[in-house]
């Protein structure tokens, strides 16, 4: 059976909208055009990535430095493919690989569920489960609330510090946050993100420490753990990046704040829970964001800000580093964003120049490799540097 892997960046915005004909804005149309390549990172055995014309000279590039990638090819269309993994399942790319014939396609009624999943009251509950783990050694954080557009003023009275996040969102998309209060303005756009989607989830705005996730992989209605995210947002909450390093370096980085007999713990419990909510309806990657922060001087965990039933940067990041660098090493996977265009291709040759790629045994040891193609118009591109 052929599968065809499809970049569709723009998964969390077309869940929220429910719709079969989602038009994605600008910036999320050019995003998946110019890193339209990046599934051959993680595509299985002698997989296709729907992609770019442009991709294929490159993929022959990147095939003689990793010979691993030699079975994947690259195609512009889903045609003459049995199934496809897109980066995110939702009824937009579901009817356009309907249109192009394929067959092995989820059924309506299964995306509905899926979508349900994907409701921020999830997290909800998963955080109350999470709490019985709450102990001296592993303080975790009380559950969101989810809040009607009339109950908002109230909590902003009462947590003028606070964080409101829209139900069905993702990648640090759909939040507000109130910095000592909402603006009139700000309290319209909460309103009205909880008239659209029928509430908004509210939290403490809180010190984040670090972020990380763990990554899961659901298969036959069973669940196993894919290893650590440890990534960094912006000023907005968007990703940005992920540190490269093996699950135990990122496990010995966050046993500063929480030891690794809680961190086992949470892992397990999450298992379990994913094994009793998520894997009986459902096939693929779970990102489970998490973040340490500060309270008060002492240290708290949130074991759930979010469930990304998809593949997330995150997953990428992991196996990237588990199948083409060098254990040991440790780096930065980043996604960049030029205003301009050539900016990206300049800094590109800058990066070439300056690092080198220096690969062994088809393992990365140090240097800059971009994982996706730059050409004098790429605005986006997935960058990954070794030291």
């Amino acid at each position: 059976m052929t599968t065809a892997y499809v970049f569709n960046p723009d998964h969390d915005l077309a869940l929220a909208s429910d719709s079969d004909h989602f038009d994605a804005p600008a910036s999320a149309r050019t995003f998946a055009h110019d890193c339209s390549v990046l599934p051959i990172w993680y595509a299985q055995n002698a997989g296709i990535v729907v992609s770019e014309p442009t991709s294929a000279a490159w993929l022959d590039e990147m095939a003689n430095l990793f010979p691993q990638l030699k079975c994947r090819s690259c195609s512009t269309s889903f045609n003459g493919t049995d199934r496809i993994e897109p980066w995110g399942w939702n009824k937009t790319i579901r009817r356009q690989a309907e249109i192009q014939g394929v067959k092995n396609l989820p059924s309506i009624e299964i995306l509905n569920e899926l979508r349900m999943l994907q409701h921020r009251q999830l997290s909800i509950e998963a955080t109350k489960k999470m709490s019985v783990l709450a102990s001296d050694k592993l303080r975790i954080v009380k559950p969101a609330l989810l809040l009607t557009k009339d109950e908002i003023p109230d909590f902003v009275a009462k947590q003028p510090y606070a964080i409101f996040k829209a139900p069905w969102s993702g990648s640090g998309k759909g939040i507000v946050r109130s910095l000592n209060g909402l603006s009139e303005n700000l309290l319209r756009r909460v309103r009205n993100i909880a008239e659209k989607q029928g509430g908004v989830l509210a939290e403490p705005l809180y010190d984040v420490i670090q972020n990380f996730a763990m990554e899961f992989v659901c298969s036959q209605k069973k669940v196993d753990f894919a290893g650590y995210s440890w990534f960094f947002t912006n000023e907005h909450g968007a990703y940005t990046g992920n540190l490269l390093a093996s699950d135990e370096q990122i496990e010995t980085r966050l046993s500063q704040w929480i030891n690794k007999q809680n961190l086992q713990a949470v892992r397990a419990s999450m298992l379990e829970f994913i094994s009793e909510n998520i894997a009986p309806i459902y096939e693929g990657f779970v990102g489970v964001d998490m973040f340490v922060f500060r309270w008060h001087d002492e240290i708290f965990l949130h074991p759930c800000v979010e469930f990304n039933l998809r593949m997330t940067m995150g997953l990428v990041a992991r196996r990237f580093y588990d199948n083409f660098v060098e254990k040991g090493r440790t780096g930065m996977f980043t996604v960049d964003f030029a205003k301009t265009t050539n900016m990206l291709l300049q800094d590109c040759e800058r990066r070439k120049n300056e690092k080198p790629l220096d690969v062994k045994q088809w393992k990365i040891q140090r240097g800059y490799l971009p994982l996706t193609p730059i050409f004098p118009d790429t605005l986006y591109a997935v960058n990954v540097e070794i030291t």
